[in-house]
């Protein structure tokens, strides 16, 4: 086959470049305060209403559809409004070598 398709939570594809996990759960539930240094962050919403804060001051409450990009070196924590699901996509950032090539970085995400 030419695609795959997962609708499951956890980890949905893994690619040399980048990880898309998908999570969910109930309301009040949260994502603890953590970053991820190596990747370029996009967070989107499917299902339900989350709460995201980024370095604990910019607050963004987004429903599906809703699309938040950001820089992984900021912090995250996330708060369950409602029942809800979201696909976070990590996508590696590339480092310059010294030779001013650019080279990606290797970094397993789980």
């Amino acid at each position: 086959m030419a695609g795959t398709v997962n609708q499951e939570l956890g980890l949905l594809f893994q690619g040399p470049n980048y990880v898309i996990v998908k999570k969910g759960g109930k309301a009040g539930e949260k994502v603890e305060k953590h970053n991820h240094p190596e990747a370029n962050v996009i967070f989107t919403v499917v299902k339900g209403k989350v709460q995201v804060f980024l370095n604990e001051t910019e607050e963004h409450v987004l429903v599906p559809g809703q699309v938040l990009e950001f820089n992984g070196d900021n912090y995250i924590q996330a708060t369950l409004v409602e029942d809800s699901e979201f696909v976070v996509n990590l996508i590696h950032k590339l480092e310059s070598n010294t030779k001013g090539q650019m080279i990606q970085a290797t970094v397993l995400f789980i």
